[in-house]
């Protein structure tokens, strides 16, 4: 795995050991970024500064969302999971990129997550598939704080698991790359 595009474009990213994880694939983080570019179309106001503030990892994985988006200009960003195997991971790739001061490690289910000191302007989902993870986590996330209205909902899900049905939920794009189901929108709780 690598970093597909921004400043650390090219760098190696390790993903967590065995089956347990499905780290998003290079080309569709490519995809999807190429999409977020031109998201201030999703938006009333001339310019929504999407990476401004912080961006939540919800299931982080190897932290390969959050730190491409730290690589194409974010300024912070939050990255959730509850494995232990796959923090240590994200902790070395942190370090390996040498994004200590920009990027943050936490323990944390989403669907149960703490407190947030100010919405996210992203918050990217990739929960396991099949398991309807999706709704609860961003019903959770708006009611601790890490979601807003203008905050922008990537989530990601096989395309035989139910789309996001939310009251308050509005989907601004969605695209499926082979296996995987990308969702965008953003939610009014």
């Amino acid at each position: 795995m690598r970093i597909v595009g921004g400043s650390h474009r090219g760098r190696i990213i390790t993903p967590p050991a065995g089956r347990d994880t499905r780290p998003t694939l290079d080309r569709v983080r490519e995809a999807l970024f190429s999409i977020l570019s031109h998201a201030s179309r999703w938006y009333e106001d001339d310019f929504h500064p999407l990476f401004d503030g912080v961006v939540l990892d919800a299931y982080a994985g190897s932290g390969a969302l959050g730190l491409e988006a730290i690589s194409r200009g974010a300024e912070k960003a939050v990255l959730f999971d509850t494995d232990r195997s796959a923090l240590a991971v994200i902790e070395q790739n942190i370090a390996s990129l040498k994004l200590g001061d920009q990027a943050r490690v936490q323990r944390a289910d989403a669907t149960k997550p703490p407190r947030a000191s100010a919405p996210a302007s992203m918050v990217f989902l990739d929960p396991p598939y099949g398991k309807q993870l999706l709704e609860t986590s961003i019903t959770a996330l708006a009611d601790a704080g890490w979601i807003n209205g203008k905050t922008l909902i990537i989530a990601e899900r096989d395309p035989r698991d139910p789309a996001i049905t939310l009251d308050g939920f509005e989907l601004c794009d969605s695209r499926k790359y082979g296996k995987c189901q990308i969702d965008i929108g953003r939610y009014m709780a």
